[in-house]
């Protein structure tokens, strides 16, 4: 039982740290502004990043062109439920059930360790 709480607690940080961000960031706009990066940077690439203050963005770009790509398949009109069911249900739902596993293993582990 101990394995399934701390994965519940474990799983809900996330989750809070999500609703903190949305509670406390500025309003999503898809307008570009010379201070910060908005949806335009999603949707156009980011004028901000440079190779010198940002060499990650330009080596995960690839990977997020492959990533839409992917989320594509189904077509324009299925988008935004194939990237809902990746996002809020097959990673978060792979993550919990590795993270189960590895405290319920830990915990057998401890137990077998004490009897020997």
């Amino acid at each position: 039982m101990r394995p399934f709480l701390l994965t519940l607690g474990l799983a809900a940080l996330p989750l809070l740290f999500g609703l903190w961000v949305n509670a406390t960031a500025p309003p999503p706009t898809r307008a570009y502004a010379t201070a910060r990066c908005t949806r335009y940077c999603a949707l156009h690439g980011c004028h901000h990043a440079t190779r010198a203050n940002s060499p990650a963005y330009f080596r995960l770009r690839p990977v997020y062109a492959a990533t839409v790509r992917g989320l594509m398949l189904g077509g324009r009109a299925r988008y935004a439920a194939i990237n809902v069911a990746v996002y809020l249900g097959l990673v978060p739902g792979l993550l919990l059930w590795l993270t189960y596993g590895a405290l319920r293993d830990a915990a057998r582990l401890r137990q077998l360790k004490n009897r020997a």
